[in-house]
């Protein structure tokens, strides 16, 4: 055996029927097979990008629908050689589900760490991937749905890997924004982002889900690195943020979307927004990121063409819609704090995360506007059965909200699963979140329509664990949705009908 993979085999689904598998190799390499055991014929591998040192190469399969769940066994073999993952594995099984099964579904976000210490200071800090595997043994899920901070780069502005960064974040803000990007920085970019996917996924159980649940992702800031997108203009436009963003988009391309193209709503466009059906759920995972500025959270053009796929399926039968949006829309309020941040002498290191949220007063038309054009969807296709989520991740709490129009019995819930591996903020830490901010329900727009948050079944109504959630439709037609927390204390719950 031959343990040459570097990074995976990563699963992934991509729309309808299709899925993929990516591996990263070694440079020179020959191409790898993909056998599949309810395939005739290997898959061929294509190599879409290079990563440093090493190859990335991805194979793309369409499994027909069984009439029953069926166990689906790969390798991949190089030579006649089979290839081994980080932990000498060689064999990878996924479950597809029968025809008129109802799919298991697992959601989580935030999985690493926004500082050394932290990773140092946490216990057993893969503890809820082991348990996902556990369960996965027993009970098998059929999709994995990622929404944001896969990774955490944040460490980028401090790595002794980029030594170039130390130096130019030592300058006043107005050196720094006006600095160029000399080819040895460029080239330390590059590296601490080839780095970066090896070094944070290469825990037993976290590559082991990877390899074994068909994934979905969405990034968000920490992809790139803290607060991206939120930042001055200024500071947002000059060279070097450029630069890092760049890196991180090559990467993201690379290892969360697997270099392909089939469920990206505009594989030409400069957003990432992807749309896909699996089964009966139509996805729509928004890229908050790609085009975010202190003023928009999404481009014009993401507005276009989100709203035009939706139009698309006003003539299908929709039974349910799953919206990934990194940010919660529905959370507690951070009016108070954004009112008094330019007063103070710390604003520049928190402004980006309290502009980051969607009640700030610069989104809060786009805020309303990703409200209504979801509401007006389920209005238009006229589906009373039709049942909308919102999924978010993001403040490291796991909670549920809802939005609604009383008069026309239209509503969107709001599930919040976070992290799955970051630690939730300290008793301390949220003691003064609750002082500063507000969850009174809202009133949005003219006031017809409300915001609010919940409280599930079985637990507190903010879930200060680290948690992920799993989805599936219940033989009473409603979409259960089920917190598994590292507090197992906790047993939350709520049925969306």
């Amino acid at each position: 055996m031959s343990n040459l993979i570097t990074v995976g085999p990563l699963l992934g689904f991509e729309d309808g029927n299709y899925y993929s598998v990516g591996i990263l190799l070694p440079a020179g390499a020959q191409a790898p097979a993909l056998r599949v055991s309810t395939l005739s014929k290997p898959v061929k591998f294509l190599k879409p990008a290079v990563v440093g040192e090493n190859e990335f190469w991805r194979g793309e399969f369409r499994l027909p629908i069984p009439a029953a769940g069926t166990v689906v066994t790969y390798d991949i073999k190089l030579g006649g050689v089979a290839l081994g993952d980080q932990h000498g594995r060689t064999v990878w099984q996924f479950y597809v589900p029968g025809k008129k099964e109802q799919p298991l579904i697992a959601y989580g976000s935030c999985n690493g760490f926004s500082s050394a210490k932290l990773a140092r200071d946490t216990d057993k800090p893969y503890s809820l991937w082991q348990k996902m595997a556990q369960q996965h043994a027993a009970n098998p899920y059929a999709l994995l749905l990622l929404g944001g901070d896969q990774v955490y780069a944040d460490e980028i502005w401090e790595s002794r890997r980029c030594p170039s960064l130390i130096s130019w974040s030592e300058l006043s803000w107005k050196e720094q924004e006006a600095a160029p990007v000399p080819a040895a920085m460029a080239r330390e970019i590059a590296d601490f982002y080839n780095w970066l996917y090896p070094n944070r996924w290469a825990d037993e159980s976290m590559t082991l889900m990877f390899a074994s649940v068909p994934a979905v992702m969405m990034w968000d800031d920490h992809d790139i690195f803290d607060g991206w997108g939120s930042y001055p203009e200024e500071r947002q436009q000059c060279a070097v943020f450029q630069a890092v963003f760049k890196e991180a988009s090559r990467v993201f391309d690379v290892f969360q979307l697997r270099c392909g193209t089939r469920n990206r709503l505009n594989p030409e466009a400069g957003h990432r927004t992807l749309r896909l059906r699996f089964r009966d759920y139509h996805i729509l995972a928004l890229d908050n990121r790609s085009e975010r500025t202190p003023q928009q959270i999404m481009s014009e053009n993401n507005w276009r063409e989100v709203k035009a796929w939706l139009n698309g399926l006003k003539l299908q039968k929709v039974s349910h819609l799953l919206v990934m949006a990194g940010v919660p829309v529905v959370y507690r309020s951070f009016a108070t704090v954004e009112g008094i941040i330019d007063t103070t002498p710390w604003h520049e290191e928190i402004e980006d995360d309290v502009h980051d949220h969607w009640s700030a007063r610069s989104h809060q038309a786009e805020r309303m506007r990703l409200v209504m054009v979801l509401l007006n969807f389920l209005e238009l296709i006229a589906a009373p059965n039709c049942k909308a989520l919102l999924l978010s991740g993001d403040v490291h709490v796991g909670a549920l909200g809802q939005i609604w129009n009383a008069h026309k019995r239209l509503g969107l819930t709001q599930l919040i699963s976070s992290g799955i591996v970051h630690p939730p903020p300290s008793a301390f830490a949220w003691a003064g979140i609750q002082l500063m901010t507000s969850d009174t329900p809202e009133a949005l727009g003219d006031g017809e329509v409300g915001a609010e948050m919940l409280t599930p079944l079985n637990a507190p109504r903010y879930l200060r664990t680290r948690n992920f959630a799993t989805l599936q439709l219940g033989t009473d037609t409603k979409i259960w949705i089920n917190w598994i927390c590292e507090n197992e204390k906790w047993k939350p719950s709520f049925a969306v009908s």
